[in-house]
């Protein structure tokens, strides 16, 4: 796709097909330096990322750095904070790396990565934790370390629904509550006139009866769970097929479930159900 302000180098797009990401021998990768610490990081960073891959390949592949912006750089830059030639090229090219992100006050954005988490649907912060040979570590056996760390990204408190105490939209949902479901609404304890009268009459405070009330929704879908809880599984599966190949195991698969062909079936619960308890398979 055309770029406004942006122009990629020379080089080729990491694919993807049933899963399986399929990278080039030049890969073009969009990279963002960030703000604060973030030129640093990336200075010090992109040699290694380099170096890596030319030991790594011995000098048969290397990445071709795209840099896009965001933050205060695209702030000074473009007068935007995060443009739209940076999510495409993220889009485009399926993989790249970004450094901290100033957050804007008053902009628009709450938080720019949330924002790119939003645009870009990454519904989940997955975090491998595995030892590296020779860094000091404060546990007896650091090399028995071999983990992965699941964290939602976009859902609960990411969808930033919130609304400051006094404004016109948290008195609508609050207005709301009183009406639907009186119960639940008698839990916020100044949620009206009266009782917000009540209190500062009590305490000896001339605040008057204003409702100053803050609203926030912390919305969490059955499918962004079973998404999370998916790719979870996933990683718990193939992390038991290395470990069961390695002593001669094989696996065949029915409906998405793995089944060892010895007729021993998996009897662990989290590879066949879902996070909230549903099956997915029998």
């Amino acid at each position: 796709m055309p770029y406004k302000n942006v122009t990629p180098p020379s080089g080729e797009k990491i694919s993807i097909d049933k899963g399986t990401l399929h990278v080039p021998d030049q890969p073009v990768i969009p990279f963002i330096r960030g703000d604060g610490t973030g030129p640093d990081i990336w200075a010090a960073s992109v040699r290694v990322f380099d170096a890596a891959v030319e030991k790594a390949y011995g000098g048969k592949k290397k990445i071709a750095w795209f840099e896009v912006f965001a933050g205060q750089t695209a702030k000074d830059k473009f007068d935007e904070w995060l443009p739209d030639d940076t999510v495409e090229a993220f889009r485009e090219f399926l993989v790249g790396i970004k450094g901290p992100l100033t957050t804007p006050v008053g902009g628009g954005i709450r938080s720019l990565n949330v924002a790119l988490r939003q645009l870009l649907d990454l519904f989940v912060c997955l975090r491998p934790v595995q030892y590296s040979k020779g860094v000091p570590s404060p546990i007896k056996h650091p090399e028995k370390v071999n983990m992965v760390i699941f964290r939602e990204n976009t859902e609960d408190i990411y969808a930033g629904i919130e609304y400051a105490a006094g404004t016109p939209e948290a008195q609508k949902i609050l207005d709301f509550f009183e009406k639907e479901f009186p119960k639940q609404f008698d839990k916020i304890r100044f949620g009206t006139r009266q009782k917000a009268a009540d209190f500062w009459k009590k305490v000896g405070a001339s605040e008057g009866d204003d409702v100053c009330v803050g609203i926030g929704i912390k919305p969490v879908s059955r499918a962004g769970r079973f998404a999370t809880g998916a790719m979870r599984s996933r990683n718990n599966i193939s992390a038991r097929r290395k470990s069961r190949a390695a002593r001669g195991a094989k696996f065949r698969w029915i409906n998405r479930a793995p089944v060892l062909s010895s007729k021993t079936r998996l009897r662990t619960s989290r590879f066949n159900r879902c996070c909230c308890g549903r099956k997915i398979s029998t």
